[in-house]
């Protein structure tokens, strides 16, 4: 198991900016009322790609604009993560002196794939790019060239777990004493032909669109395009602070999880070694919607909290799977509730692993939360984020007023 550490003193690597996209849209904003107003973004994806394809009932989540993505010098990808690194990095105020000398850790499972597996839509590609555009360190050399980021960057293929792993590796980054800024970034586009057939073809995919990860409906990923920021900056002032950042691997299957959870259940049991109980926990689990991953993710529950529970909030079921970005937007969407001071409702049709219903209400902060964020991928890498959020600094205009 690796650990990420903490600094023996502050500041620490504090949340100062946030990107987000999926089918609700760009920006905070934009998924803020999403959810708030109950909107279920996935759909047939006929509607996205006409008829006559195998998965034309198949329901997913996709980025509403097309247009943002096509970017003649970008690939598609690299173009979301471009377009997510402004979001953040407007919220952080940075200016050129702040990107100078910040560090750039970019998470995506599939990188450009969709951009050349297959044309495209819409996009007219320039052939003498065509090398960068196929090369998943164009994620990050993409937004390095046009934001002037002259720091170390460094592109992470972890699988679903990679986005997540981004955050974890820029703060790793900060308290090494390699940068006092750090921009993370996780994304992917998974909706093309040749990547969904590999998925259906495992078997992963659902067929019948249940989007509730533990509930007995469910028969597989929703998987869906999407991807978030977060900007850090070493800082002692109030706020939401990362913590630890543990990782693991399983070695024990390419495409199943352990049926007793045990190497994810290490990594909670280590983010709360310390944790006493005085400080509310809330955990937002990766909930995939795979059947291997709700037994694995029960039992490693069950190791760490027996029959009581802590808070769970589910996002998945919000935003779909979106494969490497999918840790980091969840992530992202329970930070943009909580800087306004409240936890994210689960969706009201969510079950909870044990059983019963999940809360579907949003939760008023009061004081301190340690807020802990999984992930898994194929293959067996587990990884376990947790942060410190002081509810009382937490509300609309926390980053303005900082």
């Amino acid at each position: 198991m690796i650990e990420g550490g903490k600094s023996l003193g502050s500041p620490e690597p504090r949340v100062c900016g946030l990107g987000l996209a999926s089918g609700f849209g760009m920006g905070a904003a934009a998924h803020l009322d999403g959810v708030r107003k109950g909107r279920r973004v996935l759909r047939p994806l006929r509607e996205l790609w006409g008829e006559g394809h195998p998965w034309a009932e198949v329901l997913s989540g996709w980025i509403p604009d097309r247009k943002l993505l096509c970017s003649r010098r970008n690939g598609p990808a690299s173009q979301l993560a471009l377009l997510l690194a402004r979001q953040a990095v407007e919220e952080a105020g940075w200016g050129e002196d702040e990107l100078k000398d910040a560090a750039l850790i970019v998470g995506s499972s599939r990188g450009n794939a969709s951009g050349w597996l297959s044309p495209w839509p819409g996009r007219r590609s320039m052939k003498i790019l065509a090398v960068p555009n196929s090369l998943h360190s164009e994620l990050a050399s993409c937004v390095s060239i046009e934001m002037g980021i002259h720091g170390p960057y460094h592109v992470l293929a972890s699988g679903c777990a990679a986005g997540l792993d981004a955050v974890g590796m820029a703060a790793m980054l900060m308290r090494q004493g390699l940068a006092v800024r750090a921009l993370a970034i996780g994304l992917d586009l998974p909706l093309c032909r040749e990547l969904l057939g590999t998925y259906w073809a495992s078997g992963m995919l659902s067929r019948n669109g249940v989007n509730d990860p533990y509930g007995p409906g469910a028969d597989g990923m929703c998987i869906s395009e999407g991807g978030a920021a977060v900007a850090l900056e070493m800082s002692a002032e109030p706020g939401i602070y990362v913590k630890d950042y543990l990782v693991n691997s399983d070695a024990y299957s390419p495409l199943g999880m352990p049926e007793d959870g045990k190497g994810m259940g290490a990594l909670l049991e280590g983010v709360l070694r310390n944790w006493d109980g005085s400080v509310p926990l809330t955990v937002c689990p990766h909930a995939s919607g795979t059947a291997g991953n709700a037994a694995s993710e029960r039992a490693a529950l069950k190791r760490v909290f027996g029959g009581c529970l802590p808070d769970l909030r589910m996002m998945k079921p919000w935003t779909g799977h979106a494969i490497g970005g999918s840790g980091i937007l969840e992530l992202a969407l329970m930070l943009a509730f909580i800087r306004e001071g409240v936890l994210p409702p689960n969706p009201e049709w969510v079950s909870s692993p044990n059983g019963g219903a999940s809360s579907a209400e949003e939760l008023p902060l009061q004081g301190r939360r340690l807020l802990v964020k999984s992930a898994a991928s194929m293959g067996g890498h587990n990884v376990v984020l947790s942060l410190a959020v002081d509810g009382h600094s937490c509300n609309a205009n926390a980053y303005e007023e900082s």
